[in-house]
């Protein structure tokens, strides 16, 4: 070590320990007493050095300390020889603490979870083990709120910080005394009574308002507009598809916990403040995603098996929900507000469209408190959420059906089956205002004379205007522009930000400017009509008749990723790609580092050319699911690598007219493949099931059994495949019959396939038949009944073919969170998937998860 002495050599041990031990002569010029301080210290003890020093029952002599340290050492060494093996032994105990150091019991706390933060759980778990210091900082609530976040997780930030508050009220006795004594509202009761928090009564009230029966109306013409089927813009004469709405930001709902007391939850700082503890969290987020990945889940319908009079009376086209309540729109032209707690109706059906209603949104906060619908008789409904009140209505919105809607704050924007975009305002708004339109020469958009040029009038003429009443003010959903550039109808869209994403059965998908309408870029990848289509800033989802989803970059326009599941029209998507913080720098070297190895291996004469397949290598299949093998890769130059990125948690729902509902999640490689595939049926039986005493199920699985094995015996003489048809039509659960399509095929159905649509073929019967008499039928006495009809329909009609049976169950609409998958479809009821699968402590942290 630098300024370090180093012994003489020369000079023997014994001979140096004579000359220093003389009594009486010490070396005044190494005295610590007479050294000078010239700023500068080499000083190398450590703190516990120090404590050690100042512990010691001897002190030292000064000319001791006034040595080197290799001759103290040499000193210490000598006097340890002369001592007998066991006091050596203690010695060296005593000595143990200072050459083990705990550097966690050292370093400041804010460092040791900076470090700890780099490290995945299960090393982290196995970490805490070392000792109680060690599990000490690691079980820091702080750390695991980090390790939560960069797993991509979103969370409810107003519900936990409601949480926090409610709990550190109601419990902190530091807070009780410091109210005043008028302020306590149960001054006088006993001190052992828990307080009720005062949202349970209005909850309480709630669910007693609820129980309202839907009231019988007379039958009405049925309307197919929502259920045409999608074909292409060159099918002239066919009816374009009517998709729902789109997906609004999940919030979840604040719901007290009750009693939050011994919450798991919570931890609690000395003071009383109750704190949100993230390592319970992010267990309980952990446990929901693996049910995800497991497919273990329960299911459950609306309405309530025991309320089937609550249900609507046609098809459902359109859904949201967000925390506890569901919002639904159907062919039967009513809106319907449901408690998902409850399963039943919040307050009476909705009524005032005059046709079906092909979508809506929904914002239950206080500060908006609205529902706003549209429909195929071209209008377009405002409601209030919390009393089921119409408060506006703007008739003759468009040319032809409302086929999607989306709001924000600023702007409500419509697209229509008249092939045009169209963007109103949500509130009062001056020309002045920083949302007033901007007039743009050529942008492909149509303005309303009262809209003013602000391009060509000066803000001082301007005020002028607005002064002397020249230029009033636009009043609440007055029309700010249309928008035209779509071949057909504009089935889907979304809003973010300042753009405005739309699909149509032309094949395209186009992005505008919400303020000026301008066409940004145009997205063409897809064989046939776009049926729905989402948007995130970084990735546009979209679903097609040609039976893909495709995901594309926002940024360059390139295709990604191309999923093929579905044998049919792709009605409905929705994806969580469960970005961490900072993602975007991430994404964009990841794509880099793919386009490199694309032209690494071009150099190393691999055929690896952009193209159709045809022209790949032979025996080569392209894999557009997102593999990174530079033979895949369709497009270059994205800002996001093959399959979108995300996370390791990343999924998308898709809902199809082939009756299924797929969950993608991504493998090992990085590309998507199918995890589970789930079908309406299914789950409408297993809910009814699960409302069942154990007797009853296990009498209705043998009755199932029996009549499975009837129907096998039937169908032996018959075309193959009858049996699953019927088990379908009696609500029984049908194994998936359907293998995925072969990779290599790249069209989907014929056209004459595609075509059929329900109006040909009236309203579609649900999978339960409803009876007469209002009280509800068990699917298995359907499926009796149904059993007995087909086998005296094929009696009388044994000389001619089979026909075939019309679809019962296509998707229409799907929507999902952290938690469960909801989906509306052409059966009346609508369904659900529940992955916390009845866990108490999942189900106590869900209210504070939000989607990927």
């Amino acid at each position: 070590m630098e300024g370090e002495t180093l012994p003489d050599p020369s000079i023997s041990p014994t001979l140096r320990l004579q000359t220093t031990a003389i009594p009486g002569y010490p070396v005044p010029s190494l005295s610590p007493s007479f050294k000078l301080d010239e700023g500068y210290s080499d000083e190398t003890r450590s703190p516990s050095d120090k404590d050690l020093a100042s512990n010691h029952a001897m002190m030292l002599p000064d000319w001791v300390l006034a040595q080197s340290e290799a001759n103290r050492s040499e000193l210490a060494y000598s006097l340890l020889r002369s001592l007998p093996t066991s006091m050596v032994a203690a010695v060296v105990e005593r000595l143990n603490p200072l050459l083990h150091m705990d550097p966690v019991a050292m370093l400041p706390p804010e460092l040791t979870s900076e470090i700890f933060s780099y490290l995945d759980p299960r090393t982290l778990l196995r970490a805490s083990l070392a000792s109680r210091s060690w599990r000490s900082r690691i079980l820091d609530s702080g750390l695991w709120r980090v390790l939560y976040i960069n797993e991509g997780w979103r969370v409810d930030v107003r519900a936990i910080r409601n949480f926090e508050q409610e709990c550190s009220e109601s419990i902190s006795p530091q807070t009780r005394k410091s109210r005043p004594r008028l302020s306590e509202p149960d001054q006088g009761e006993p001190k052992h009574k828990k307080r009720v928090p005062p949202t349970w009564l209005d909850s309480r009230n709630a669910e007693g308002q609820g129980m309202v029966a839907v009231d019988s109306q007379a039958p009405t013409e049925a309307d197919y507009e929502g259920d045409h089927h999608m074909v292409d813009a060159n099918d002239r004469g066919l009816p374009l598809v009517a998709n729902g709405p789109g997906l609004a930001p999940t919030r979840q709902a604040f719901s007290p916990l009750h009693p939050p007391l011994k919450s798991t939850l919570l931890t609690r700082s000395p003071n009383g403040t109750a704190k949100m503890n993230w390592a319970h969290l992010y267990k309980q987020r952990r446990r929901l995603e693996a049910n995800w990945q497991h497919g273990r889940f329960t299911n459950f319908q609306l309405p309530h098996p025991s309320h089937p009079e609550e249900a609507h009376r046609e098809c459902v086209y359109a859904i949201q929900f967000e925390g506890k309540w569901l919002v639904s729109g159907s062919r039967d032209r009513s809106v319907r507000v449901w408690d998902l707690e409850t399963k039943r109706l919040w307050h009476r059906p909705l009524t005032g469209h005059l046709k079906s209603v092909l979508c809506l949104q929904f914002d239950p906060s206080p500060e908006e408190d609205v529902i706003i619908s549209g429909s195929s008789d071209r209008t377009i409904i405002m409601w209030k959420f919390s009393t089921g009140d119409k408060v506006h209505q703007i008739t003759n919105a468009h040319a032809d059906s409302v086929l999607n809607l989306k709001f924000d704050h600023r702007y409500l924007v419509t697209c229509s089956k008249d092939r045009t975009v169209k963007v109103w305002n949500r509130k009062e708004l001056m020309a002045t205002d920083e949302n007033y339109p901007r007039i743009c020469k050529g942008a492909g958009a149509t303005y309303p004379s009262y809209i003013v040029d602000l391009n060509e009038m000066s803000p001082s003429v301007l005020d002028a205007n607005i002064a002397n009443e020249h230029i009033k003010a636009l009043m609440p959903y007055s029309l700010l522009m249309t928008v035209e550039g779509h071949g057909a109808a504009v089935n889907a869209m979304q809003i973010h930000g300042d753009e405005i994403v739309t699909a149509s059965g032309d094949r395209m998908i186009k992005v505008w400017n919400i303020r000026t309408g301008a066409c940004l870029k145009t997205l063409m990848g897809h064989e046939k009509g776009i049926a729905c289509v989402q948007f995130d800033s970084r990735r546009i989802i979209s679903g097609s008749n040609d039976n893909t989803v495709r995901i594309y970059d926002h940024i360059s326009g390139a295709e990604v990723a191309c999923l093929r599941g579905h044998n049919n029209l792709v009605r409905t998507v929705q994806a969580g790609f469960g970005d961490p913080p900072g993602a975007d720098e991430a994404l964009r070297l990841e794509a880099l580092a793919v386009e490199n190895d694309f032209w690494n291996a071009q150099r190393t004469s691999l055929s690896v050319e952009l193209g159709p397949r045809a022209l790949r290598r032979a025996g080569h299949y392209s894999n557009t699911a997102g593999s990174r093998d530079p033979r895949d890769i369709p497009a270059l130059g994205a800002k996001i690598p093959p399959g979108g990125g995300g996370s390791a948690w990343s999924r998308i729902v898709s809902g199809s007219y082939d009756e299924s509902i797929l969950i993608w999640h991504k493998d090992r490689d990085g590309a998507w493949s199918i995890a589970h595939r789930l079908r309406q049926a299914d789950a409408v039986t297993n809910a009814a099931r699960d409302q069942l005493s154990p007797v009853a199920q296990a009498t209705l699985s043998a009755q199932a059994q029996q009549l499975q094995a009837a129907q096998v015996l039937m169908t032996l003489p018959t075309a193959q495949g009858t049996n699953t048809t019927e088990n379908a039509e009696a609500g029984q659960p049908v194994p998936n019959t359907n293998p995925a399509p072969n990779p290599r095929q790249q069209d989907g159905p014929t056209d004459q396939n595609n075509t059929q649509a329900h109006g040909a073929h009236g309203p579609p019967a649900p999978a339960v038949p409803a009876p007469t008499n209002g009280a509800a039928v068990h699917p298995m006495v359907a499926a009796h009944h149904h059993h007995h009809h087909v086998h005296a329909h094929r009696h009388a009609n044994r000389p001619h073919a089979p026909q075939a049976t019309p679809p019962t169950s296509r998707v229409f609409k799907v929507q999902f969170d952290s938690r469960k998958i909801v989906c509306a479809s052409q059966d009346p009821r609508i369904v659900g998937w529940d992955f916390a699968c009845d866990d108490d402590e999942i189900t106590e942290a869900c209210p504070f998860f939000q989607g990927l």
